[in-house]
């Protein structure tokens, strides 16, 4: 393998540091180049890719943290960049000259659709996959259709670590039959919830097409279930009992783990990590050590100082996320005195979102109709369309604001004393985070 190529993109990268430029560059330019590239990196024996539809930013970030802090030297693509040229970015930035990356454990988070395209140079030893959700249509084709295109492109020599109580991924590991699988999941006895309660959408058995029955429903369509032709979730391997969401709190193996926020889809981050770091030699007590330090990644569940308070901004991208927020904001806004609380809500449908936006009316803004709020302001390509899912739901007209210049309107907010709290999807949370920090 020629230096050449590999000293140009080490020099792209180190030009970028000096300016404002992204992660993604230098690795299309190396695959310009050289569209196998990746095939020339000799790489750690330890290496997992990390997947799914949510949570695999959080998940990877948490997993790597926890392999730092136990000695272990990792490489791992920290800023997010997942797609095949992020990602070829980061094995440059961590390589010698001769293409060997010299670490303990590689750990990538990776995009779905883009498992294929690495994994075709790069054979990953292990492979968690967090969860499949409907998210931009456009692109991925639905979870099945997901699910499909991975059960026949992925590699089966592999340790898969997969949601247990997730249909399509259990659908998709009995289509792949994979080296070893390692289930992680709740206990069936744990909350309350038993419907589907995220949209009106019944989950249907994918062998068989009929309804499944949901003997407990967590979120979405995650949960307890089965059908007549004998689908069903799955025996766990690790397995969540005794869920304390108002103190934040679970226990794995009768160790007590301590959530820095309280939310079902945290658990499930977790228990990811709790599998794969506690199959890989990690003690437990230095996972529930590491696990309870809460990770601050920009919008992803992030409080930024406001108004002598604290803004909440999260980032959401399709129904299962948004749904997870309200729920978050329903139980909030329970708390809080009459007319105290903005929700500010920022959608665009930029290609980067995904240009479907039926997601918007699958989701429980039934929720945001509380005496607490104030002012719901909506910003965003999305503005009108969500104007009209509010008026639909029969919200006070007068608590709905449309606004042009999201900056101009938190910079008012913060002369007054309400509770904010920020919902945006991805094209849209640089602008609401910078006018909140500004």
């Amino acid at each position: 393998m020629s230096k050449g190529l590999y000293y140009i993109v080490k020099l792209i990268i180190n030009i970028q540091k000096l300016g404002k430029g992204g992660t993604s560059f230098p690795g299309k330019f190396a695959l310009s180049r050289k569209p196998d590239v990746l095939a020339n990196f000799t790489l750690p024996d330890n290496r997992v890719f990390i997947s799914g539809t949510n949570g695999k930013t959080s998940t990877a970030n948490s997993l790597a943290k926890l392999f730092e802090q136990t000695g272990r030297k990792i490489t791992h693509n920290a800023e997010g960049a997942n797609m095949l040229q992020g990602i070829t970015t980061t094995f440059f930035q961590k390589a010698n000259s001769k293409y060997q990356i010299k670490s303990d454990h590689l750990i990538i988070e990776i995009d779905e659709l883009t498992m294929p395209l690495v994994f075709k140079y790069v054979s990953p030893k292990s492979l968690i996959i967090t969860n499949l959700f409907d998210d931009q249509i456009d692109r991925y084709g639905g979870k099945w259709a997901l699910a499909k295109t991975l059960s026949e492109q992925l590699p089966k020599d592999i340790t898969l670590y997969i949601n247990g109580d997730d249909p399509t991924l259990i659908w998709l590991c009995q289509q792949l039959k994979p080296r070893k699988v390692i289930y992680f999941g709740l206990r069936k006895t744990e909350l309350q919830k038993n419907k589907i309660d995220s949209s009106s959408n019944q989950e249907i058995c994918p062998r068989c097409q009929r309804e499944l029955h949901y003997e407990k429903n967590f979120y979405d369509s995650i949960g307890k279930f089965s059908c007549d032709c004998g689908f069903k979730s799955h025996e766990l391997d690790y397995e969540a009992k005794d869920i304390d969401l108002e103190n934040g709190s679970f226990n794995v193996n009768e160790q007590i783990y301590h959530m820095p926020y309280q939310q079902i889809y945290l658990i499930y981050n977790m228990l990811a990590v709790i599998a794969y770091a506690s199959e890989n030699g990690i003690k437990t007590k230095q996972i529930s050590e590491s696990l309870s330090q809460k990770i601050n990644i920009a919008g992803r569940f992030e409080y930024l100082d406001f108004n002598e308070k604290q803004a909440w901004l999260n980032l959401v991208k399709n129904p299962a996320g948004l749904n997870q927020s309200l729920d978050f904001l329903d139980r909030e806004l329970i708390k809080l005195e009459d007319m105290s609380a903005n929700i500010f809500i920022a959608f665009n449908n930029k290609p980067a979102d995904g240009l479907d936006t039926s997601w918007i009316k699958q989701s429980n803004f039934n929720l945001l109709k509380k005496q607490s709020v104030h002012k719901i302001y909506l910003a965003g390509d999305l503005k009108d369309e969500m104007a009209k899912v509010f008026s639909d739901l029969n919200f006070d007209k007068n608590k709905i604001v449309m606004i042009e210049h999201v900056e101009d309107i938190i910079k008012t907010e913060k002369q007054n004393s309400y509770q904010n709290y920020f919902i945006s999807n991805f094209t849209m949370l640089n602008e609401v985070r910078n006018a909140i920090v500004k």
